[in-house]
């Protein structure tokens, strides 16, 4: 396996810390209010969640900073971990949909 170097800074702030853990966190937050309370929250206050959340997503991405070199994943390894992950992400949306 080679060594590769990790993305530039502020690629990765933006893409773990605002896209993964602010966007996400913050549909999370929502889809659990909407299922909880029978009905969703104006657009208006689902917006300013969304941009607190991504807000902090920037300082969770720098926090989670490492410029150290990480190895790179090939082969069937890469392919499990993938299928893995689709199907943990397909377990969820249906227990999500049997929630609701």
């Amino acid at each position: 396996m080679e060594l590769i170097a990790r993305p530039r800074k502020w690629l990765f702030v933006f893409v773990v810390g605002v896209l993964l853990w602010g966007g996400g966190t913050a549909l999370s937050v929502t889809l659990l209010n909407w299922y909880l309370a029978g009905r969703l929250d104006s657009p208006w206050s689902i917006a300013v969640r969304f941009v607190i959340f991504m807000i902090g997503g920037i300082f969770f991405g720098r926090f989670m900073w490492t410029p150290r070199p990480r190895k790179l994943t090939a082969g069937k390894a890469a392919i499990v971990r993938f299928v893995l992950f689709i199907g943990a992400m397909l377990a969820l949306v249906y227990l999500l949909w049997k929630m609701r």
